[in-house]
């Protein structure tokens, strides 16, 4: 009898499953379950191409309808999960209906934290993670339209960086020390402070948003905790994610701050479920210490790896994940290990006007991380490949 292999999550880790799987297995029954009533999109666009109205729809898409019949996979949308039986192999749906399964991959993904402040639901107020929030906000950011960004990190600042060139006011509200502080200490910061406030960009630190107001049934500003408040026609909230995976909660599977824990080869203790992408909390290849990320990377190529074992290989996930990003005409991309680093050096030019530099993380005098600003195209390959392998090493480069 041919495997079935059931998909739950409609996002990059689940198109990347299936094609692991059909690497391997070519007649197995694959089921794909997705939250929303759309086929699976990538979600960077969101913020930078679809936004900016540079990208249609259909160049969004992951894969175009005809891919999924061509491997044999049965998508069915608008299907949320509730819950998961392990000993009967079932996964039951918030419609009361149940999907079998002989290996079963956990693949929800994150929703955006929402801000718990009086008036956060007011319209005008968007917390992007979709198509669909996407499509609403685009027409918003005309020439002129005051946008007040909530958060300062990745999301946000794509935000902030595309509404700024389709002619919006914008404003950038971080609670932290600096934006993009995910990954930047102070210093760095203050780049990408430096870069945004040379485009246009207001950016404001330390600033607590504790209430949103409005007039005439919409948005008119947003309130800080010491009393300031900055207009606003539009307002983007960007202040973190959190793993779907409370629905998860009495299924049995071990659960850490979110993350669903897996092994090696993406396991969780039920060597027939897999768990891949932004809920999986998964040992880093790197350092081996347990870790959850959410970034585009990350997903496709645990998707990838967990589909591959689904079906068989029962490999390691080795693959070092990074995070690229565009902000105006600078291109950023981070490898490794960049949280709560001992210390970061910065060789290069970091001047706004003309910068190319890399941050360097070292922690417990261990190099584990990189952020690169505009690497030079031609050596660009030759530097990362040469960066992962003193990674490997744990020896900063030039040291």
């Amino acid at each position: 009898m041919p495997t079935r292999y059931l998909i739950v999550g409609g996002g990059l880790a689940a198109t990347s499953a299936i094609e692991g799987i059909r690497a391997l297995d070519a007649d197995g029954e694959i089921v794909l379950l997705a939250a929303e009533r759309e086929l699976p999109y990538n979600r960077p666009p969101l913020s930078k191409g679809y936004l900016a109205g540079r990208d249609q729809v259909e160049s969004v898409r992951i894969h175009e309808p005809a891919w999924y019949r061509n491997n044999g996979v049965r998508v069915k949308l608008g299907n949320i999960a509730k819950s998961v039986h392990q000993k009967k192999q079932t996964v039951t749906l918030e419609s009361g209906d149940r999907e079998s399964f002989d290996r079963l991959l956990l693949a929800t993904g994150s929703r955006p934290r929402h801000l718990a402040a009086p008036g956060a639901d007011t319209p005008g107020v968007f917390h992007l993670r979709t198509l669909a929030d996407c499509s609403q906000l685009r027409p918003l950011l005309k020439p002129g339209a005051k946008l007040v960004c909530v958060g300062g990190g990745f999301l946000g600042v794509e935000v902030a960086a595309t509404a700024r060139v389709l002619g919006a006011d914008v404003t950038v509200l971080e609670a932290g020390p600096t934006v993009y502080r995910a990954f930047a200490d102070v210093p760095l910061g203050a780049f990408f402070e430096g870069l945004l406030q040379s485009h246009g960009v207001v950016v404001k630190t330390g600033v607590r948003v504790t209430r949103v107001l409005a007039a005439n049934g919409r948005v008119s500003a947003v309130q800080a905790e010491n009393g300031d408040r900055y207009p606003a026609d539009v307002v983007v909230v960007g202040i973190g994610a959190e793993p779907v995976s409370e629905w998860l909660a009495n299924s049995g599977f071990p659960i850490d701050r979110g993350g669903v824990v897996v092994n090696v080869r993406l396991e969780t203790a039920n060597p027939q479920v897999w768990a891949a992408g932004d809920i999986t909390r998964f040992p880093d290849p790197l350092t081996r210490q347990p870790r959850r990320l959410e970034h585009w990377d990350n997903a496709f190529w645990q998707g990838k790896q967990a589909g591959r074992n689904m079906a068989g290989a029962n490999e390691p996930y080795t693959h070092q994940s990074l995070f690229f990003s565009d902000l105006f005409d600078v291109t950023v991309v981070a490898v490794g290990d960049t949280d709560r680093p001992d210390s970061v050096q910065i060789v290069g030019n970091s001047d706004v006007k003309a910068p190319e530099f890399t941050a360097f993380y070292v922690r417990a005098n261990k190099f584990v991380g990189a952020v690169m600003v505009n690497l030079n195209t031609v050596n660009r390959t030759a530097e990362f490949d040469a960066l992962q392998q003193h990674l490997e090493q744990g020896v900063v480069p030039g040291s």
